[in-house]
């Protein structure tokens, strides 16, 4: 499968997310470097990871110096990644470049 995020994302009580999703990396390939952005209107977050490994990826944005504007709100959202990796076999890099519909959900409150 290829790289891309996972839909519905949570907003979290900081207004931010925690994005998440399959890697996507086949048999003998390397990730080098994985950005990513979720945008609304008002809002956006983002990150990276260095070396991304296994078959699934998990950020973490800092509320505080990785997420922009106002706080998310449910409904709809884009993100954007950008997965560069290399082939092993032959060290050829590869980037790939992906926009993808995300659902906004709100956190629900226990109680």
């Amino acid at each position: 499968m290829p790289v891309s995020f996972d839909s519905p994302l949570t907003i979290n009580p900081n207004g931010c997310l925690t994005p998440a999703g399959p890697l996507g990396l086949a048999a003998g390939e390397t990730g080098l470097r994985l950005d990513i952005w979720i945008l609304q209107d008002r809002a956006a977050c983002m990150a990276f990871q260095l070396s991304p490994q296994g078959d699934r990826w998990t950020m973490n944005p800092d509320p505080q110096r990785d997420h922009f504007g106002e706080m998310f709100q449910p409904g709809a959202a884009i993100g954007m990644g950008l997965l560069v990796k290399r082939v092993d076999a032959t060290g050829r890099i590869i980037v790939e470049q992906w926009n993808s519909p995300i659902n906004l959900v709100a956190e629900l409150k226990s109680g």
